[in-house]
């Protein structure tokens, strides 16, 4: 069974010590197995991808230290509107 976006949560899993290190608060958005950036918030991701990346899923997700930041969040751009 392929769920969407596994690939994404399963490298954030991965990499979720480094990243909680090197980018505390932050919020990294991951396609794939390629982290597209990092952001200061949820919003300022969004709209960073919406702008600057082809149209598609991505996995964004706050990096916080603990296992309670191994909680994904799915969004669909789509409902979000930009000014």
């Amino acid at each position: 069974m392929s769920a969407p976006l596994r690939q994404e949560y399963e490298h954030f899993q991965t990499i979720h010590e480094d990243l909680a290190r090197e980018h505390p608060g932050e919020y990294v958005a991951i396609k794939g197995t390629q982290i597209l950036g990092f952001y200061s918030d949820y919003m300022a991701a969004a709209k960073a991808l919406y702008l600057e990346h082809e149209q598609g899923s991505v996995f964004i997700q706050e990096i916080r230290a603990g296992t309670e930041a191994l909680v994904g969040i799915i969004h669909t751009p789509g409902l979000v509107t930009f000014e």
